[in-house]
């Protein structure tokens, strides 16, 4: 149901960084995922490394740091608020393209209408039925025109048609909001935080959640960013 292509992994103060790959590892198999490898998501304060501490992640106190960016470290290395301000002023420009590129067209029903009447009576109402009903709206066959274009200068996600929908500030808002957490979220007290289904409302909700986590972190917590196998 969901592309998951990030997990951040929150986790307590640890002494020793070499030991945070084999523990986030443990934690994800819990919930029964798999652990394919670190994923370079956030942001860092300190300046590029030499190449002899980027084959060193413990005496930097980062995971994979490259390019001013890393697979994770204590959150006091971590620019999360540069991710959510770089995240959130890209929103507001996907969304004044949207909103160029769709003008005009009767607002669309969203995909998880079409996707919940398929779950409901998968024999009657294929995935197929599905698909297609939902992709010949105007609006969203505008918006797979422009998709499809192999210079287009953005994506225009299909699936967040709902938060377009809600308005420049508001979709702004929502980059803000998913600029660290991704896609799922693992607490450092164990739960494992994702979206309930594909409606925006739900999205909103696992956000405000994964937020409210990440703002009670202490500077010498760790986030780890991973690709789910």
């Amino acid at each position: 149901m969901f592309d998951v292509r990030i997990v951040t992994v929150c986790l307590p103060k640890l002494a020793d960084m070499g030991h945070i790959p084999a523990a986030v590892s443990a934690l994800l198999a819990v919930h029964g995922m798999i652990d394919a490898g670190p994923a370079g998501h956030f942001r860092i304060k300190t300046r590029p490394l030499s190449a002899r501490l980027l084959r060193r992640s413990e005496p930097t106190g980062l995971l994979r740091p490259e390019n001013g960016t890393a697979a994770g470290g204590p959150v006091r290395l971590l620019d999360l608020d540069v991710m959510r301000e770089d995240l959130a002023e890209r929103y507001w420009n996907r969304w004044q393209l949207w909103q160029q590129i769709v003008a005009g067209s009767p607002e669309p029903r969203p995909w998880w209408h079409f996707y919940d009447r398929h779950v409901a009576d998968p024999e009657k109402y294929t995935w197929e039925h599905a698909r297609h009903a939902f992709a010949s709206q105007p609006r969203v066959a505008q918006m797979l025109t422009f998709n499809a274009h192999p210079r287009r200068p953005t994506e225009l996600p299909i699936g967040h048609l709902d938060a377009f929908d809600a308005g420049p500030h508001a979709y702004s808002t929502y980059g803000w909001l998913q600029a660290v957490p991704a896609d799922t979220m693992l607490t450092a007290d164990g739960r494992l935080l994702r979206p309930a289904s594909l409606r925006y409302a739900d999205h909103l909700d696992y956000l405000s959640l994964a937020n409210e986590h990440l703002a009670g972190l202490a500077d010498g917590d760790v986030l780890v960013a991973v690709t789910p196998a």
